[in-house]
């Protein structure tokens, strides 16, 4: 988490305090990490920490398929999943 504390700390007057402000940093940052730079971020973490992350990412997950799910019916008009 050190790295995540360094650019909070340089970007920090800098960023306004909304949501797209810090997702457009925090996709930026972690878009330029390798796998390896992922994984020993995901190292640095508490257990907390890394549960709390992967249910973000499940959660995420879900509602992408059921957002799909549902333009895939009103596409078919069935109402029903298939």
């Amino acid at each position: 988490m050190k790295s995540i504390e360094g650019m909070v700390e340089k970007y920090q007057k800098r960023l306004l305090r909304d949501d797209e402000d810090v997702d457009a940093v925090a996709y930026s940052v972690v878009n330029s990490f390798t796998r390896d730079q992922c994984l020993e971020l995901l190292n640095e973490l508490t257990d907390e920490e890394l549960h709390q992350i992967v249910a973000l990412f499940v959660m995420d997950k879900v509602k992408a398929l059921l957002i799909n799910a549902d333009e895939d019916m009103e596409r078919d008009g069935s109402g029903f999943l298939h």
